[in-house]
C-alpha cells in the first residue's frame, strides 16, 4: 500500500504510525491552481468512486462460518422514546503532518460551514482522556513511553490547583453543570484550569478559546505556563483544533469529549518480534488502485474547495475499501508467522471498539444528541459499522452533510 511507505525499525514505532501514515500525503503547493486543483480533486474522486479492483485478500468481503447473532441490532430500535442519537463519523487527516504552504486554515472555511450547519451538540475528538491517561500512567510497567506519546502532562494545573487529578475530575463535574448561560472570564478561566488538571486538555483549550483574547491571563488559578500552554492549544495545527475547537467555539460549545484510547495498546506489547517485519511486508504490498488513490489524495490541498473535496474522497466507500485491503484486511489474510498480522489486527479492533464505547459514553445522557466525531479518517468505517449497532444511534452521511447546499 503506498501510503505507507516509511521504513519502521521497531515494532512499537511502527504501530504507533500507522494510522498517521495513512493520512492523505501533501501536494506541492506550486504545482496546480486552485481552481486545477479542485477540478483534478473532483475528477479523481468520481473515478475512485466507479472504479474498483477486483477482489482482493484483503478485501472486505465477509462470510458466516459459525453462528449468526441471535439479534441483528442494525440500524434504530423500531420503537424509541424520543428522536435517535444521530452520529457523523468524519474520518480526516492528521493535519499538523501537512505542510503549512499546503493547508492554511483558510482551506477549513467550507468544511467548516457545512459541519456548523449539521448543528452538533457534542463533538468527540482523537485524545485520549483523563481517566484513560490516569490508567496508562499507573501502568506504566505495561505501557512505556505511551502516556508520554499521548498524554499531556495535567501537572501545571494541579500544582495551582492544589488538586489530585481524580479531585480536579470531581471538581469538573460538579461545577460544570452548574455553568451559567454566560459564565464570567473568571469562571471560564477556573474551568479551562479544572478540565486541564483533570487531563482533559482540548476541553480546557475550548474554554480558552471561548475567552476575549484581552482575558486570556494569568490569576489566582491560571499560572503563566498554564496560560502559555493554552495558548499553544489555540494555534496547533492539529485537526483537534482546526475543526474541534474551531466548530466548538463558533457553536458555543463548553467541552469537547476525548474518545481515543491506548489501553489497547497491551496487545501489541505482548506481541512477538515477529510482527514488525510481518507488517511491513503488507504494508508494503502494492493495491491495483495506488497510483489513482495517490494522486487523488494530492490534488486536494490548496483551495478551500479542494479540502471540502478532499474530505468527501476520505470518507467514500472507495477510499475506505482501499484503506482496508491495503492494512487492516490484509493483515488479517496474512499467514506468515503463524499469522502474527492477525495480533495487530486485534490491536486495531480493541482499540476501535474503546474509541466507539467513549463515543456512546459522551452521548449517554443526551439522547437524541447530534454527535460529530472527528477521527484519523482509517477508523472511520470501523466506526460507522461499531455505533451502528447501538439501539438508538442513527448514522448521518458525510456525504450528504458535505454535499453543495440545495439552492
Amino acid at each position: 500500500m503506498k501510503t505507507i511507505s516509511m521504513p519502521i525499525p521497531a515494532l512499537a514505532a511502527a504501530l504507533g504510525l500507522a494510522l498517521a501514515a495513512c493520512s492523505p500525503q501533501p501536494a506541492d503547493p506550486a504545482a496546480t491552481t486552485a481552481g486545477a486543483a479542485t477540478n483534478a480533486a473532483t475528477d479523481t474522486a468520481s473515478t475512485a468512486d466507479t472504479v474498483t479492483a477486483p477482489r482482493l485478500a484483503g478485501s472486505p468481503v465477509f462470510e458466516r462460518t459459525g453462528a449468526a447473532p441471535l439479534i441483528d441490532f442494525a440500524g434504530v430500535q423500531a420503537v424509541l422514546g424520543g428522536e435517535p442519537t444521530r452520529v457523523l463519523v468524519l474520518g480526516t487527516a492528521h493535519l499538523n503532518q501537512l505542510p503549512e504552504a499546503a493547508l492554511s486554515p483558510d482551506h477549513l472555511a467550507l468544511l467548516l460551514d457545512r459541519l456548523a450547519a449539521y448543528r452538533p451538540d457534542i463533538i468527540a475528538v482523537e485524545s485520549v482522556g483523563g481517566r484513560g491517561c490516569d490508567t496508562l500512567r499507573r501502568h506504566a510497567a505495561l505501557y512505556p513511553g505511551v502516556a508520554d506519546d499521548y498524554c499531556t502532562d495535567p501537572a501545571t494545573a494541579l500544582e495551582r490547583l492544589g488538586m489530585t487529578q481524580p479531585e480536579a475530575a470531581l471538581a469538573v463535574e460538579t461545577e460544570f453543570p452548574a455553568l451559567t448561560e454566560n459564565p464570567s472570564a473568571t469562571q471560564r478561566r477556573r474551568l479551562a484550569t479544572l478540565f486541564f488538571g483533570a487531563g482533559e486538555p482540548w476541553s480546557a483549550a475550548l474554554q480558552w478559546s471561548r475567552l476575549d483574547p484581552a482575558d486570556r491571563i494569568a490569576d489566582e488559578v491560571v499560572s503563566p505556563a498554564l496560560r502559555d500552554r493554552l495558548n499553544r492549544f489555540l494555534t496547533s495545527r492539529n485537526e483537534n483544533s482546526l475543526i474541534g475547537l474551531a466548530l466548538g467555539n463558533q457553536l458555543g460549545l463548553e467541552r469537547l469529549a476525548a474518545m481515543d484510547d491506548h489501553t489497547a495498546d497491551i496487545v501489541r506489547m505482548r506481541a512477538p518480534g515477529a510482527l514488525g517485519p510481518v507488517i511491513q511486508g503488507v504494508w508494503a504490498a502494492e493495491h491495483p488502485l495506488d497510483a489513482r488513490m495517490d494522486a487523488a489524495q494530492q490534488a486536494y490541498l490548496g483551495s478551500a474547495a479542494g479540502v471540502l473535496e478532499g474530505y468527501r474522497f476520505l470518507n467514500s466507500e472507495a477510499y475506505q475499501r482501499f484503506v482496508i485491503e491495503g492494512d487492516f484486511g490484509l493483515a488479517a489474510a496474512t499467514p506468515d508467522e503463524d499469522a502474527v498480522a492477525r495480533q495487530y489486527l486485534a490491536w486495531w479492533q480493541v482499540r476501535g471498539l474503546r474509541m466507539a464505547a467513549n463515543v456512546v459514553e459522551a452521548a449517554g445522557n443526551q439522547p437524541g444528541a447530534r454527535v460529530l466525531v472527528i477521527v484519523g479518517a482509517s477508523h472511520k468505517a470501523y466506526f460507522d459499522a461499531y455505533l451502528d449497532q447501538m439501539h438508538d444511534f442513527e448514522l448521518v452521511s458525510v456525504e450528504q452533510v458535505l454535499a453543495d447546499p440545495v439552492e
